[in-house]
């Protein structure tokens, strides 16, 4: 059970560190295999504290810096680095700051092609993406270098939704911010701050009022659709 106020964590970078810190130079001599090492030290044998599973460890960094100042995760904003003036990446500039302030909640939906000249699609939380990157979390997206146009935002499996589109394959994941709903063939996703639903087709939609839906023409990632969401604060 992840404890909150484990201030140990922020001594480390990433779960790699936190795990080696647990581990003698000795280990390393008459073992040799790290990935043993590591399933010796998450079995608890070389200390009596909690040893937390990789999603638990950014789980509670990210508790405990925040508990120490909500605001320590957003001193630097990825978009300083925008070194272009790409219409999708000026507006995700734009948004960012509200967004990791929790004022603003923006999906992103992407759609881009691979190099097997298929597709693929999704949808983004882009807050949660925001602080996964500011935490260092595995597999996170890397803001500064999308900022910085050296590399492209892609849908991922980990998103709200993702679509395969040679392979029919379909995921989808609930995020930091949202409930993955789906209402007959429509996909729709429900804010967990509050309670507002997201629809992502506005037509006849009863909460096409909680929502802002802009399409982005773009360059670099040819049509983008962004959902803005004002995030209202609990009664």
């Amino acid at each position: 059970m992840p404890v909150r106020g484990d201030f140990n964590v922020l001594k480390f970078e990433t779960y790699e560190q936190y795990l080696h810190s647990f581990t003698r130079i000795e280990e390393y001599r008459y073992l040799g295999n790290k990935s043993i090492i590591n399933a010796l030290v998450k079995l608890g044998y070389r200390t009596n504290a909690t040893i937390y599973e990789e999603d638990e460890f950014y789980t509670v960094k990210k508790n405990v810096l925040e508990s120490i100042n909500p605001k320590s995760i957003i001193t630097t904003l990825f978009s300083i680095y925008l070194k272009g003036n790409d219409p999708a990446l000026v507006a995700l500039a734009e948004r960012e700051e509200r967004n990791m302030q929790k004022k603003l909640s923006t999906i992103i939906f992407i759609q881009m092609r691979q190099r097997s000249g298929f597709d693929t699609s999704g949808y983004i939380d882009y807050a949660a993406s925001l602080r996964a990157c500011s935490l260092h979390m595995l597999g996170a997206t890397n803001w500064r270098l999308i900022f910085e146009e050296r590399i492209l935002l892609q849908p991922d499996r980990t998103h709200l939704s993702f679509y395969d589109w040679h392979s029919g394959t379909v995921h989808f994941n609930h995020s930091d911010n949202y409930e993955v709903m789906r209402c007959g063939t429509s996909l729709t996703f429900k804010h967990k701050g509050d309670h507002k639903i997201i629809p992502v087709t506005m037509v006849d939609n009863p909460h096409k009022d909680n929502v802002k839906r802009t399409f982005i023409r773009s360059p670099l990632y040819g049509c983008i659709i962004l959902y803005d969401h004002i995030v209202r604060k609990p009664s």
